[in-house]
């Protein structure tokens, strides 16, 4: 039976790859951008188009006129990323203010099913494991960095709804997303420009990364099989700082020099000096570049090998995701 999905953040590089997946599955897209945002990706397919902004209550009225809500899915997937510590208000404009108001006229119009998109970030940091398929505690005071509170409060009330209201809403929650669709000025893509370019040297460390075709077939197989209230972690692969600049060069037919930023100048004992360097001289300091190998605790998520969800997802190795990422970043994607 075909259903109708309502999905938010459909331009973004996830988004785009929701669209598709579901219109190949037959199913009935309608979307929300705002009046400045291209849909032209959309062109010459049945996806319908509203324009208004989630943090704006009154411009999602026509958004979620219906005539079967009950029968309807709504994917939050709109938000705001950044590793950076510092403070942006339109981050909380979109990632709390927005899921919220989201949240509430779905429970208000009785909308089917809400799958929001949260992130394994929201998650405290505390030394404990978590497993995927699980209700987990969101708590903004116990997670660092705008992203990860914005996250952790949005995903906080959300649940708080499933508790109180006996709402259907379900949470994926995925690792650093990766692959084709990666905006230049996005983290990852500053990351290539700026080693590739030789502007900055790397730092060591590392992360999990996860391409985002999984994450939007995780998403949903969550809408079609999550439990209600139950949070499902995307994750994918493990990379060093090293072994993803070979994976870079590899598909940038380059040759990793080797160079690296002394680790001794990222410690604590000197930080601060060093910091404050960059910031005198206005040089790009590269604990800036390289955040996200600095930041990463993945190594506490857990994935189920039996969960549904997470066997919606999966089957596309890391370093064909980073080389897709690469092939668009430098524009020669599709």
């Amino acid at each position: 039976m075909t259903k109708q999905y309502l999905i938010t953040g459909a331009t973004s590089s996830l988004g785009v790859y929701l669209v598709k997946m579901l219109l190949e599955q037959g199913e009935h897209v309608r979307i929300l951008a705002d009046t400045d945002v291209d849909c032209s990706c959309f062109d010459g397919t049945d996806v319908e188009i509203f324009r208004g902004e989630t943090f704006h209550k009154d411009t999602m009225k026509e958004f979620f006129t219906l005539d079967n809500p009950r029968e309807c899915i709504f994917i939050h997937a709109e938000e705001q990323v950044s590793i950076s510590q510092g403070k942006n208000l339109l981050m909380r404009r979109i990632n709390v203010s927005g899921a919220v108001n989201v949240t509430d006229m779905c429970i208000k119009h009785k909308i089917g099913r809400l799958v929001y998109l949260s992130s394994a970030y929201a998650l405290p940091v505390k030394g404990e494991q978590y497993v995927s398929g699980r209700e987990f505690h969101f708590d903004r005071n116990l997670v660092e960095g705008d992203y990860a509170q914005t996250k952790a409060e949005a995903s906080a009330y959300i649940m708080e709804k499933v508790s109180l209201n006996r709402y259907d809403a379900v949470l994926v929650l995925p690792t650093f997303m990766i692959g084709p669709g990666t905006p230049k000025d996005s983290d990852i893509g500053k990351v290539l420009n700026s080693y590739l370019n030789k502007e900055v040297a790397p730092v060591n460390g590392g992360h999990v990364f996860v391409d985002v075709r999984d994450v939007a077939a995780g998403i949903i197989a969550a809408a079609e099989k999550g439990t209600m209230g139950a949070g499902y972690i995307l994750t994918g692969e493990y990379r060093s700082t090293v072994e993803f600049l070979n994976d870079v060069c590899e598909a940038a037919g380059v040759e990793h020099d080797g160079k690296m930023f002394p680790d001794w100048l990222l410690k604590k004992s000197v930080a601060r000096f060093v910091d404050a360097y960059y910031k005198l001289t206005h040089k790009t300091n590269p604990k800036d570049v390289y955040a996200v190998f600095t930041t990463s605790s993945d190594a506490r998520y857990e994935t189920d090998g039996s969960d549904e969800v997470m066997a919606g997802a999966g089957g596309i190795s890391i370093k064909d995701s980073i080389k897709d990422t690469v092939t668009w970043v430098n524009g020669t994607g599709a």
